[in-house]
């Protein structure tokens, strides 16, 4: 019996809000998509309810939310996810009172799941602060903020007598994206024949395709357990050279990438941490996307945009 109908997705103009909302409606699930702007993606589909969040509080929001009898919240709004302003302190605090106000929006609702969307770096960032004589990076502001808001919106969660369930996202990519992470950029880079610099690549890490990212959290909204964290990845990390030898090898074959051009001043995440096939134990999904199947279909996607 399917556990939900109507669903509230915050950030759904991004390239996972977008595929989230796309996931929902597939499965005939009502879906009202938050955010400050929309493409004519989400506005051209009578499906969704598009509402506009811009200058707005969460708060402010209630009035159109509350006969909508939303079943769960999935959480993906942030800002400052990539370059400098990852490391704008205000906008990362800013974050964390949404993350909370939020929370405190669905109990308002009578919204009774809420579906946290985290990232891998929150966890690298718990780590660091376990660690002497690290070098603390812009990023690690980003990863505070992610780290608070998972802990402070829970507990407002608790408090208000909701289920709260954080997923923590690794490494997401895919047709579809247009940011400047990892994958994206250096599939770009090598198809125009550029020199990518890496470090080393002995640190462990773990990527994961959309479709199967979006299809996990989609079951772990039904299916997943109140107040436990569920690690979205392919569930096989591993050194992160192997992967991008991988990507080289699909992408452009003779090219030669540039391990060890930049220091790795990170701190190296143990995945030991992590039920890493919690996903596939309490809802049944399994991935499906391998690793060099998802690079094909994203180095053809990026070709096609040419």
């Amino acid at each position: 019996m399917q556990y939900y109908k109507k669903a509230i997705v915050t950030g759904a103009n991004g390239f996972i809000g977008k595929q989230l909302v796309s996931a929902l409606l597939s499965k005939n699930i009502e879906v009202v998509a938050v955010a400050p702007r929309f493409d004519e993606i989400l506005l051209n589909d009578n499906r969704i309810v598009c509402l506009n969040c811009k200058d707005k509080t969460p708060f402010d929001l209630e009035e159109a939310l509350k006969d909508f009898n939303a079943d769960v919240l999935f959480h993906l709004a942030w800002s400052g996810v990539s370059g400098s302003i990852r490391a704008d302190y205000n906008i990362q605090l800013d974050n964390v009172r949404l993350a909370c106000d939020y929370a405190a929006l669905a109990a308002k609702i009578n919204c009774k799941r809420f579906i946290y969307a985290s990232s891998i770096v929150e966890m690298e960032t718990y780590e660091y602060l376990q660690s002497d004589d690290a070098n603390p990076t812009g990023g690690y502001i980003y990863g505070a903020g992610k780290l608070a808001a998972h802990l402070m919106a829970e507990t407002v969660a608790k408090q208000a007598g909701i289920d709260f369930i954080p997923v923590i996202i690794t490494n997401i990519y895919g047709v579809g994206e247009k940011s400047a992470r990892l994958i994206n950029t250096s599939i770009r880079k090598l198809l125009n024949g550029e020199h990518c610099s890496f470090t080393e690549g002995k640190q462990t890490y773990d990527f994961i395709y959309i479709t199967d990212a979006i299809a996990s959290i989609v079951e772990v909204a039904e299916k997943g357990k109140a107040f436990s964290r569920y690690y979205i990845g392919s569930g096989s990390p591993k050194p992160l050279k192997e992967f991008l030898l991988e990507m080289k090898d699909v992408v452009a074959p003779n090219a030669v990438l540039g391990l060890g051009d930049l220091p790795f001043n990170g701190i190296d995440i143990d995945y030991a941490q992590f039920k890493l096939k919690k996903v596939e134990q309490d809802t049944g999904y399994k991935n499906k996307v391998s690793f060099r199947d998802g690079i094909k279909m994203t180095m053809d996607f990026i070709k096609s945009e040419r």
